[in-house]
C-alpha cells in the first residue's frame, strides 16, 4: 500500500471505500430478487390451496380468474427479481471496476515512494467537489512544484488524433468514455485554489497498465504518460524548471 497522505488517506482508499459500498448494494438486490421468488412462490402456493378448497363449487369464470392470477403473479414477481439480478450483477461489475482503480492507484504510489525520501510531498484522494470527485495524487516538489495525477487503469494503447486521447486495440481506435483531459485540468486548477498556491499545477495522467504512444507525451497542456515513467517525468520537470 502507498504511504499516508496528510489528511491521513491511503492511495486507493476512497475507491476502496466505494467499491464495498457498491457490493454491499449489490448484495441487497441479490438478496431482493431471491425474496421475489420466494414471496412468488409462497403466494402461488397458498392460491392453489384457496382454489382447492372451493374446487366444488368453482365455476368455469373462476378457473379462469385463478389461472389469470397466477400469471399475473408470476410476471410481477419474475420482473421484480430479474430488475433486482441485474442491478446486483451491474453494480458487482461497478465494483471491480472500482477495486481495478484502487490497485491502480496502489500500484502508482509505490513508484512515488522513492521521491518521499528526496523532500517530495504526495498527497492521496484529495477532496475536490465541485463534480470532480477527488484527486488520485497531489505532488509537491522541494522546489515548490505542483502536479495533480490522475491515474486511469484502463488496458490496450493510449493514442491521439492531435485532439483527444482515443484507445487503440490492434486497427481499433475509440474515445474514451470521459474527457480525461479536461477532467484532470479542472482539477488541476481546483487544486491551485484549494490549497491557496501562488504556483501553477502541473496536470498529468497516469495510465498504469495502458501502454501510451503520443508523440510529444503532451497534450492540450496535459502530460500523458506509463505509470513506469511517471517519476522521471516528475523528477524531469522538476529540472527543467529553474528555481525562482
Amino acid at each position: 500500500m502507498g504511504r499516508k497522505s496528510q489528511a491521513g488517506l491511503r492511495a486507493g482508499q476512497n475507491v476502496r471505500k466505494l467499491a464495498l459500498k457498491r457490493r454491499v448494494k449489490a448484495i441487497f438486490l441479490f438478496v431482493m430478487a431471491g425474496l421475489a421468488i420466494a414471496s412468488t412462490i409462497s403466494l402461488h402456493q397458498v392460491s392453489l390451496q384457496l382454489s382447492q378448497l372451493t374446487t366444488g363449487t368453482a365455476t368455469s369464470n373462476q378457473s379462469s380468474q385463478s389461472l389469470q392470477f397466477s400469471l399475473s403473479l408470476y410476471l410481477s414477481g419474475g420482473a421484480i427479481a430479474l430488475g433486482a439480478a441485474f442491478g446486483g450483477l451491474y453494480l458487482w461489475k461497478r465494483a471491480g471496476h472500482a477495486d481495478q482503480g484502487a490497485q491502480a492507484e496502489e500500484a502508482i504510489a509505490k513508484l512515488l515512494n522513492p521521491l518521499i525520501a528526496e523532500g517530495w510531498q504526495i498527497e492521496y484522494g484529495l477532496w475536490l467537489g465541485k463534480g470532480l470527485g477527488d484527486a488520485d495524487v497531489v505532488c509537491l516538489s522541494p522546489r515548490q512544484q505542483a502536479f495533480v495525477i490522475d491515474v486511469k487503469s484502463h488496458r490496450g494503447t493510449v493514442v491521439t488524433d492531435g485532439v483527444r486521447l482515443l484507445r487503440e486495440f490492434g486497427a481499433e481506435k475509440k474515445p474514451f468514455e470521459k474527457d480525461f483531459l479536461r477532467q484532470v485540468k479542472r482539477q488541476a486548477v481546483q487544486v491551485k485554489s484549494q490549497k491557496n498556491w501562488s504556483f501553477f499545477v502541473t496536470p498529468i495522467l497516469a495510465f498504469s497498465t495502458a501502454k501510451v504512444a503520443l508523440p510529444s507525451g503532451k497534450i492540450e497542456g496535459v502530460y500523458v504518460v506509463e505509470a513506469q515513467r511517471l517519476v522521471d517525468l516528475l523528477r524531469s520537470l522538476v529540472a527543467a524548471t529553474p528555481p525562482e
